[in-house]
C-alpha cells in the first residue's frame, strides 16, 4: 500500500516538474529525498535574489496547514527559499495541470510580487 502511495506522490511531482519545464524554467528538477530534513519535492526555480522550495501533494484529503508548515519548515532548510505548496486538484487530470492549486502565506505572496516589481 505504502508503495502505490509513494508511486502516486513522485508520478505527480514529475507530472509538475515537466509542466514546468515546458514553461520555459528549464531548471526545475525533483529533488533527491532526504527523510526528515527534506527541502521540497521540486527545486530549480529561482530567481538572482533566492530559489522556490515547492511541496507538492496528490490526496484525497486534505491537509493544507499541516501541508503548509512543512513547506516552510522545508523552504528554511533549503537556505530560506519561497515555500509553495503545489497540491492537485481533485476531479482535474493530467491535461488540467494548470488549474491545480499552488497554496502560499499571504506574507510570502506579497514578497513574491513586489520582488517581481508590482506595485
Amino acid at each position: 500500500m505504502g508503495n502505490r502511495h509513494k508511486a502516486k506522490g513522485t508520478s505527480f511531482e514529475t507530472l509538475i516538474k515537466n509542466y514546468l519545464n515546458g514553461k520555459g524554467f528549464k531548471n526545475a528538477r525533483r529533488a533527491v529525498l532526504e527523510g526528515g530534513q527534506d527541502k521540497g519535492d521540486i527545486h530549480g526555480v529561482e530567481s538572482p535574489s533566492r530559489q522556490v522550495c515547492i511541496q507538492c501533494k496528490n490526496q484525497r484529503s486534505f491537509d493544507l496547514s499541516g501541508w503548509l508548515n512543512a513547506t516552510v519548515e522545508q523552504a528554511q532548510r533549503l537556505g530560506n527559499a519561497l515555500p509553495a505548496l503545489v497540491v492537485k486538484r481533485p476531479g482535474k487530470g493530467d491535461k488540467a495541470l494548470g488549474d491545480t492549486y499552488v497554496v502560499m502565506r499571504l506574507d510570502d505572496f506579497v514578497d513574491l510580487i513586489q520582488e517581481a516589481g508590482y506595485n
